[in-house]
This record gives C-alpha cells, structure tokens and sequence, in this order.
C-alpha cells in the first residue's frame, strides 16, 4: 500500500507536490521543535528536583558542581541565586535586619522578572507547532480542491466521463489531505503537552516565589 500511495505521489502534478513538499517541511520542522523541547524540559525537571531536594533535606542549595555543570539549573535556582545577590548587595551596603515593605516589593519585581524571562526562553518556538496544526490541514484541503479540480478539467478536455480518467489525479489529490492531518496531529499532541509543562512550570515558579520573598523578608535566606 505505501509503495502504492508513493507512486501515486510521483504521478501527480507539480503544484500537489509542492504541497506535499511543504506539508513535509512543516511536519519535520514541528518533529524538531518537540524533540528539542521535550529534552528541555527534561533538563529543567531533572536539575529543578535536584535543586529542591537539596533545599529541604539541608536547608541549603546544592554545592558547586550543580551551578558548574548543570546545563539548565532551572528557574527555581536562579530565582534563588538572584535573591541571594538581592541580599547581598544590601548587606555590602551595610544595611541589615528585615526587609522593609519597599525592599520587599523590590525584590519581588526582580524575582519576577527573572520567572517571565525563564518562562519566555521555555515559550520560545511554541507558536510554531501551533502553526504547523492549523497550516498544515488547510494546505492539505488545498492539495486536495486543487487535484480534484485539474482532474474535471482533464475529464472535460477528453470528454470521457469515466472513473478510470480521473482516478489518478483525486488519489494524488487525496494523499496532500493525509499528509496534512499526519503532519497536524503529532503537532498538535506536542503543542499541547508543551504547554500544559508550561503552565504548570509557571504554577511551581508562582509558589516557590511567595516562599522565597517570605524568607528573604528576615533579611537573610538562612
């Protein structure tokens, strides 16, 4: 059977496979995106859990070979560095004891900047799996109006109203539909797993936030 649809593919004309062809672009392209992402994420899961599982068995973060080696730390941890620097920098000024409400509202901003910028990288490329679900089924439904029309107009020139004449042309036209809904679904299926990591990345970086700024509210991450 797919020796068969192949041959069909070869016969068709060259708009349908020019569609197939971009159909194919998209489909490899959404194929790329996932792969990459789904190691991302895996990264950010594996060094957030290390990271977290430190914090609560010894109250501190994990030592140097986890910053040194780790290629994604995770939003959790630089959250946690960049409050350490926050501290810091107050301390260097000599200021000490509790945070004041104005400090706190500082703070808070500067965590949640640097959660959006995390969650922007994670976001990045998203849009083209999206992209790739909906495109996709249209230049499908293209291929298929365009082949069924190219073979009424060859049955008209050769006014032979028969099957035979036409069927080579509506299975080549039938293929672009396959391939657009074959190259739809895995996209979609990826889009939406993406985004449901996403959601709820952004979830435990809300969570972990509040806790932090109620640390750091004593003046100190100890």
């Amino acid at each position: 059977m797919v020796g068969k649809v192949i041959g069909v593919v070869g016969q068709a004309d060259l708009v349908t496979q020019l569609i197939l062809l971009a159909i194919l672009l998209l489909s490899v392209g959404s194929w790329a995106v996932a792969v990459s992402k789904l190691r991302e994420f895996g990264r950010v899961l594996r060094s957030s859990k290390m990271f977290m599982d430190s914090l609560r068995t010894t109250g501190k973060p994990p030592g140097a070979d986890f910053w040194s080696r780790s290629s994604e730390v995770g939003p959790l941890a630089r959250m946690y560095a960049e409050a350490g620097r926050f501290l810091q920098r107050r301390s260097d000024r000599g200021v000490t004891g509790s945070l004041t409400s104005e400090e706190v509202s500082i703070l808070r901003g500067v965590l949640e900047r640097e959660a959006s910028e995390d969650l922007a990288q994670r976001e990045r490329n998203i849009g083209f799996l999206a992209t790739v679900t909906s495109v996709s089924p249209l230049l499908g439904l293209l291929g298929t109006v365009w082949g069924v029309l190219t073979s009424f107009i060859g049955m008209k020139e050769t006014g032979v109203a028969d099957l035979s004449a036409v069927g080579a042309g509506v299975a080549a036209a039938l293929t672009t539909t396959v391939a657009g809904l074959l190259a739809a679904i895995p996209a979609n299926i990826f889009h939406n797993f993406v985004v449901g990591r996403i959601d709820s990345l952004a979830g435990d970086i809300d969570r972990f936030l509040s806790e932090l700024v109620d640390v750091c509210r004593r003046g100190s991450l100890q």
